[in-house]
């Protein structure tokens, strides 16, 4: 067997392995955080006695199923922490505080800090292996420019900033006083019905704000290489005109001369 056979045979095998290992590591994961926030509550609150309660608890898992099986980023990182709210959506009183103390709060949260971040380092054990041919980019061998370093100290504070503002936000919802006091008076016999609601409208809105004024003020910014960027404009401009390149009619033209030539050489 030659060796660059056998090479090729060992990388996939380990790429193989890596890839199962990724997998197990984001089920492992997701099945601790379901069992967080959806089958110890569940068991707590009582809202899992009905068959229409388990079948919302067994959401989530499906979701997650479904994002490992398909190995996608976007159902792992974005569908499966969306469904875990399904069950609480119909069945409020799961979020209710004599379900969540502080620290067990403290718990779930670090257990979707990880999940998150585990998600989304075990996700690139997932990618294709690189190609044999590689050519670095113009950029590459220059030093990192000063707004770059700028930059990426400034995406470690947007890291930092999603992590800890949701969080005060629903710890000031879930457990402060003066907060709890209020909604008791105010709202009486509907305390785990808004909660949940004011938990879901925290989430929305950190989420609209993170997209639009976080990320939207890097938008214009995302130049990535510039010769690279230089030479997909030029094609791109090249590509949206109406009528072909001058290329093209010379092509033709010889195709033509060459067709016209073979034509009188079989005549004679």
């Amino acid at each position: 067997m030659p060796a660059a056979t056998l090479h090729a045979r060992t990388t996939d095998a380990n790429l193989g392995r890596w890839r199962t290992f990724a997998d197990a590591v984001a089920a492992a994961l997701g099945v601790n955080l379901w069992v967080s926030l959806v089958l110890l509550p569940g068991f707590v609150a009582g809202a899992l006695a009905t068959p229409f309660g388990q079948i919302a608890a067994l959401v989530p898992l499906g979701v997650l199923g479904l994002g490992v099986w398909r190995r996608s980023e976007l159902v792992l990182l974005l569908g499966f922490p969306a469904a875990l709210m399904v069950p609480t959506a119909f069945a409020p009183e799961m979020a209710n505080v004599h379900v969540y103390g502080p620290i067990r709060f403290a718990i779930v949260a670090l257990g979707l800090v990880g999940y998150l971040f585990g998600a989304s380092v075990f996700t690139s054990f997932r990618e294709p292996p690189p190609p044999v041919g590689r050519r670095l980019l113009a950029s590459a061998s220059r030093p990192v420019p000063h707004r770059w370093r700028r930059r990426f100290r400034v995406y470690a504070s947007l890291t930092a900033l999603s992590l800890i503002f949701p969080l005060v936000l629903l710890y000031t919802i879930n457990f402060d006083d003066k907060a709890r006091e209020f909604v008791l008076r105010r709202y009486p016999g509907r305390v785990a019905a808004l909660t949940t609601t004011m938990n879901l409208g925290a989430v929305s809105f950190w989420i609209l704000t993170y997209f639009w004024f976080f990320l939207g003020v890097f938008r214009p910014h995302r130049t990535g290489d510039r010769d690279l960027l230089s030479e997909l404009d030029k094609i791109r401009r090249q590509t949206g005109r109406a009528r072909p390149r001058p290329q093209f009619y010379l092509g033709v033209a010889c195709a033509l001369i060459l067709m016209v030539a073979l034509f009188l050489l079989r005549g004679q």
